[in-house]
């Protein structure tokens, strides 16, 4: 499931439109994603979409995405078929395939994913995870 933002100028019924934002495995972590999403974060996605509209730039095309190609488990579908999965799957991996996966479903911000021990990344994901399991997304 991909997301991107979208400006409306209701005087004019203009639409501004960043490029995809966010590529997330399901409904729940899309409503997670977007319920992070806060005003300097809101104010960078017009200045994406107003610079898009500028160039008039295409839009990427996610099956060319290689975040999404490396990620080889969906940290999400695998924490539901049971406690502890997550965890030992995770700690089956190395410190690449981890960090993919962080990144891809944007389980921690990327300056963190760069610099963070193998441990760090899979507590991360872990706490990340198990919070939007506890806290899904309202309609």
């Amino acid at each position: 499931m991909e997301g991107w933002i979208e400006f409306v100028d209701l005087e004019d019924d203009e639409r501004l439109r960043t490029d995809i934002e966010t590529m997330q495995p399901n409904e729940r972590a899309f409503r997670y994603w977007a319920a992070g999403v806060g005003p300097a974060y809101l104010e960078g996605a017009f200045r994406r979409a107003s610079s898009r509209a500028a160039d008039g730039s295409a839009r990427l095309d996610p099956s060319l995405s290689p975040l999404r190609q490396r990620a080889v488990l969906d940290p999400f579908e695998v924490d539901a078929m049971g406690e502890g999965l997550l965890a030992a799957q995770l700690r089956a991996l190395d410190l690449d395939r981890i960090r993919d996966i962080a990144l891809a479903y944007e389980l921690v911000p990327p300056n963190m994913a760069a610099f963070a021990t193998r441990a760090e990344l899979i507590v991360e994901i872990l706490a990340t995870v198990s919070r939007a399991r506890r806290e899904p997304a309202e309609l």
